[in-house]
Parts: C-alpha cells; structure tokens; sequence
C-alpha cells in the first residue's frame, strides 16, 4: 500500500485505522489538487484537454469521486458485512472528530449522485435542458441570465467558484450551489484532523522484503 506496508499489530482496529486514515489523505490529496488545477487554470498546459469545458468538468468529476471516497470510510451504507461495516465506520468518526455537520460540502452525497445519474436526471428533463457550462466574466450577460434561469444540470462558474447544479431532495430536483472555496477549506481541515491523529503514521515499516525504503 502505497509502495509500503503495515506492521501486524495485536489490536486489529489500530492496523484497520491506520490503512482507512491513510487512504482518506490520499483521497484529500487528490481533490485538493484538481481544485489546485481549477483555481489556476491559466497557469497549466491546457493542449492535453478538448477544450476549456473538458478540463473543468474532467477536475470536478475527480473531485466528486474523492469525495465519494471519502464518505465510504466515515459513512458506508452498504449492505456488505453490514454491522462490522457501520461499527467501524462510526469508531473512526469517533478516532478523527468528524462529522457531516462539520465538513458538510465533503458528504454531500446528492451533488455526487446528480454527477452519477445525470441520465436519469436528463429524462427528467424530458431532455430539455442545458449541461457543462463554463461562466467567466466574459459570459454574454444574456447568456449567463439564460443559464442561470433555464434549467442547466452542471455549471461552473469561474469567477465565484461555484458549481451549479440540481439535487432530488423532498422528492424533487432542486438547484444547489457548491461551493469550492469553502470545500477546499474543509478538505484541509480535514487533512490537518487525520494527520496530527497518531493514528495516521503508527504502522508504516520500513521494509519491502529486502529492500530498505528511503
């Protein structure tokens, strides 16, 4: 795991906590670096992307899924080994003090699943709707009132960092606006609360097989 591997501890949970800690920083690590891309756009070599459109919406997807990743270790649902599953889950909301009221953009499940079915919601839509729209403060006001007003699924706005897009919540689609500057900050709050954590870094061996790791 991650070019290491993890002492064998007499208490299971610690080792078990060790790896989940770890992967949650990794998966913090790599939305904090797609929101890097986002908020210096001109400061990249945009020649490997489509256009503009693909390279938002290809870092927000990354985003999205990370945080999907986050959300499986502290809040995992599944109905796979269903009671060790929410114990464990609910030992290591306790181990790292987090919780949904304190990184509420990081589980906020319903942007993701809009990400993820946006199938279902362009045949809700009948198919008369917008999607991936990129504002700037270039945007045609005329435009921008139309994407704004109009129903457009995904939409991501350069100059506020904000991500428009519509929730089912009480049984109907809502808009709802995410904002990046705010889930940058809990991301790393988050990654500050894991990582002073002893938890984080008290499995790692030095060794792979007869190798030393430097």
């Amino acid at each position: 795991m991650f070019n290491r591997r993890f002492k064998i501890s007499n208490n299971n949970n610690d080792n078990i906590d060790f790896i989940y800690a770890n992967s949650v920083v990794e998966n913090i690590r790599f939305a904090l670096i797609s929101l890097n891309y986002i908020f210096n756009f001109n400061d990249f070599n945009k020649g490997i992307y489509h256009d503009e459109h693909t390279f938002y919406f290809f870092h927000i997807q990354s985003i999205l899924t990370a945080c999907g990743n986050i959300s499986n270790v502290f809040y995992n649902y599944s109905v796979f080994n269903g009671k060790e599953t929410t114990a464990r889950c609910a030992r290591l909301r306790a181990q790292f003090n987090v919780t949904k009221r304190d990184f509420p953009l990081i589980f906020q499940k319903e942007v993701r699943n809009t990400n993820e079915h946006f199938d279902e919601r362009y045949e809700e839509f009948s198919g008369n709707i917008g999607d991936y729209n990129v504002l700037d403060k270039k945007t045609d006001p005329n435009m921008r009132e139309i994407i704004q007003t109009d129903p457009h699924l995904r939409t991501y706005d350069k100059q506020t960092r904000i991500y428009h897009t519509y929730i089912r919540r009480n049984h109907s689609l809502q808009r709802f606006e995410y904002d990046l500057n705010e889930l940058r900050n809990e991301l790393n709050r988050m990654l500050g609360r894991i990582t002073s954590n002893p938890i984080f870094d008290s499995a790692w061996d030095v060794s792979i097989s007869n190798e030393v790791v430097k």
